[in-house]
């Protein structure tokens, strides 16, 4: 399956095809938490993808098969640690467990080595998502930390250079 995909950098002319997929994957799993998804605007999400574009520490990628997007990653710089990149990895439930997560891992891996100036990149995952845990770990991602948010445990981890 993972050799059918392309990755591609998310533009503007991307934002109707990636609200849908984010609010469809919303359906499908409780660990995506976009606040107010429901409420963006094809053009509020044009304006968001292309700010995101602007900026040299914050990319938005696609797994695509065909036309249609069946994955995402994100990485945004965090506003109290500007030399981490906080990484967010949605796949398509039909597309669990088919390399797809680990395609866009690997790709925000290799862009955080040769583009960005980052020096770490950091995520958050439910510790009960224990096959998102192992992807991470595969990834080289370690375990800074434990938190509880609305009830449930959380890992931090992180990668560094």
């Amino acid at each position: 399956m993972a050799d059918q995909v392309t990755i591609k950098l998310a533009t503007a002319d991307d934002a109707p095809a990636v609200l849908d997929f984010l609010r469809q994957a919303a359906t499908e799993s409780d660990a995506v938490l976009i606040p107010h998804l429901d409420q963006v605007t094809d053009d509020q999400e044009r304006q968001n993808i292309d700010l995101i574009n602007r900026f040299d520490d914050c990319v938005i990628m696609l797994a695509m098969l065909g036309s249609q997007p069946i994955g995402i990653v994100t990485v945004m710089v965090q506003g109290d640690r500007p030399t981490a990149g906080e990484l967010g990895v949605v796949v398509a439930k039909n597309y669990w467990r088919n390399g797809i997560g680990r395609l866009l891992v690997e790709e925000a891996q290799y862009w955080f080595a040769t583009y960005s100036s980052l020096d770490s990149l950091v995520l958050t995952v439910f510790a009960s998502n224990t096959p998102a845990i192992a992807l991470y770990q595969r990834c080289h991602f370690v375990q800074t930390g434990t938190t509880v948010e609305d009830g449930r445990n959380v890992l931090q981890m992180e990668y560094r250079r």
